[in-house]
């Protein structure tokens, strides 16, 4: 079985909520685990995928399926086989997406705010009937450990409860302009969203960009990663099905050079939402400047933790693992740990021998480390390692491929590594972790700052002045002390420097999907 993702994570689930706390820390956190590691009822039945089950998937416009368009497959990357055929309509299939979303929109935005907070519950409601089998689908299109998955799904549904309770409570505001003015302001929907989906997490990242669009009456034209589309797809089934309007939430396949391009160059759409590589959110950047079109981008990180002498140590190495999460291919892993010379030797010793413990096999099985996406991601880490090793890095745990039945690579531990070599700067996505001593406060925060990325951090210190003065010195959108990972659809998400542009989740999402009106009423009777 995979380790249990710990209530830092399982925030999300709103049992675990007011779970009792079970250790005494500085900052009074709730539990790291709970009594039951079980965190989501699931049916007893054989995880295993049958790979040949899946089928055949085309683009969903309109509230209703369609095959037009060039077939791809999708792929288990435990295995490399086949799992499904996928049409991709290109340009015209965005062309339509965008038609049907432009046609809904109006009728969709002037519905009551309450009733559209009910349709979207009522969607995660259907989804969540649907977890096992879509977590079945995630871990065989993405290779994620299916306890993960089951996760994920569940969470995603999260953002569908907490925009729906959101709805009727977009509010403006009134400005005092003196004598004979009324002024106040409204927020008004964008009109379509264009959202492109990454591959890592289908089922979460979509929703969290999807969730508060439709909230706020926009319609979407989500264009799922082809690495991994079915869930995504899937979602737009279930949530026409559970009431949302026809053409309100329309999903197309395909790559980025094509259908990707046509979504981003697109002048019917309105906003574009986009998470991935920063190389890529350049390019959609670039598009949307020619027509001015509003973007928010998530573009990935480098993110540091920081363990001082005072850090519980127990607690810094066990969650220190979570970087090794979906086979490392998480956007805020804090995948550079800078460690205080006094306790470094021993986190060294530890953090390699608790990933090397870890295992490493197909999802569906629940070992703690699925494979990489595809082999060239594989491969590209693999390039990584032996080339800092080359220069003379010191591989404490991994470091090889483990096994050659799919895109695996061994939970790895490295240090001894410059700060500006390639493994230190560059956002490896895969299950590679670097270490770095240090021997004074400013230099490790120097040090972590020192780095094109702003995504995500965490500190490790029993001492609350120091976290709360290292929390305001990173150049990072969240920052975490005690306790890695900490996430939730109400807490605001969003990078520093080239990790991206807007905010994702909270309240604060909701100016991401709207603009405001500012309207001012002569009262003068003259």
């Amino acid at each position: 079985m995979a380790r249990p993702i710990p209530p830092a994570a399982a925030r999300h689930d709103r049992s675990l909520v007011h779970a009792p706390a079970s250790r005494a820390a500085a900052f009074n956190v709730p539990p790291r685990r709970p009594a039951d590691s079980t965190l989501i009822p699931t049916r007893e039945v054989d995880v295993r995928m049958d790979r040949d089950s899946l089928g055949d998937y085309g683009s969903y416009v309109d509230g209703r399926s369609r095959d037009d368009g060039d077939p791809f497959a999708v792929r288990d990357p435990a295995t490399r086989d086949r799992i499904a055929t996928v049409t991709d309509p290109g340009p015209d299939g965005i062309d339509d997406a965008v038609a049907s979303a432009r046609a809904a929109q109006s009728d969709w935005a002037a519905t009551d705010p309450r009733e559209r907070g009910r349709v979207l519950r009522d969607v995660a409601d259907a989804i969540r009937d649907e977890t096992e089998r879509l977590a079945r689908i995630e871990t065989a299109e993405t290779g994620k450990p299916i306890s993960q998955s089951r996760l994920f799904v569940d969470w995603a549904t999260n953002y569908l409860e907490y925009y729906g309770g959101l709805t009727d409570k977009i509010e403006g505001e009134t400005i005092p302009l003196g004598e004979g003015y009324l002024d106040y302001t409204k927020r008004e929907p964008y009109g379509v969203t264009g959202q492109i989906i990454p591959w890592n997490v289908p089922s979460l990242l979509s929703l969290r960009g999807i969730a508060p669009a439709l909230a706020t009456g926009n319609a979407v034209v989500a264009k799922p990663a082809p690495e991994a589309p079915l869930v995504v797809l899937e979602f737009a089934r279930i949530a026409h099905e559970a009431g949302l309007p026809a053409g309100v939430w329309n999903a197309v396949p395909g790559d980025g050079a094509n259908t990707g391009a046509a979504l981003t160059e697109h002048a019917g759409v309105d906003k574009l939402v986009f998470t991935g590589s920063d190389a890529t959110a350049t390019r959609v950047m670039t598009a949307a400047a020619d027509t001015l079109t509003p973007v928010s981008l998530e573009t990935g990180g480098k993110s540091p933790s920081i363990v001082f002498p005072d850090a519980d140590l127990d607690d810094a190495v066990e969650d220190t693992l979570h970087v090794f999460d979906n086979a490392g291919q998480v956007c805020f892993a804090t995948t550079r740990a800078f460690v205080h010379t006094d306790v470094y030797d021993e986190y060294a010793e530890r953090i390699a021998a608790a990933a090397s413990d870890l295992t490493v096999g197909p999802g569906d099985e629940d070992h703690d480390v699925g494979p990489l996406i595809t082999e060239d991601a594989r491969d590209a880490v693999a390039e990584y390692v032996d080339d800092a090793a080359a220069a003379g890095a010191r591989v404490l745990a991994g470091g090889e491929i483990p096994r050659d039945d799919g895109n695996y690579y061994a939970p790895t531990v490295v240090d001894r590594v410059a700060d500006d070599a390639p493994i230190s700067c560059d956002e490896v996505f895969g299950p590679v972790l670097t270490l770095y001593e240090f021997d004074d406060e400013a230099e490790a925060i120097r040090r972590a700052n020192d780095t094109r990325y702003g995504l995500y951090a965490t500190v490790w210190t029993n001492d609350v002045s120091r976290a709360h003065r290292v929390a305001d010195a990173l150049e990072a959108g969240t920052v975490t002390v005690n306790e890695f990972p900490v996430t939730a659809p109400q807490a605001p998400f969003g990078g520093y420097k080239q990790s991206g542009i807007g905010r994702e989740k909270g309240v604060q999402a909701i100016d991401e999907y709207t603009q405001s009106k500012n309207v001012i009423v002569s009262l003068d009777d003259a």
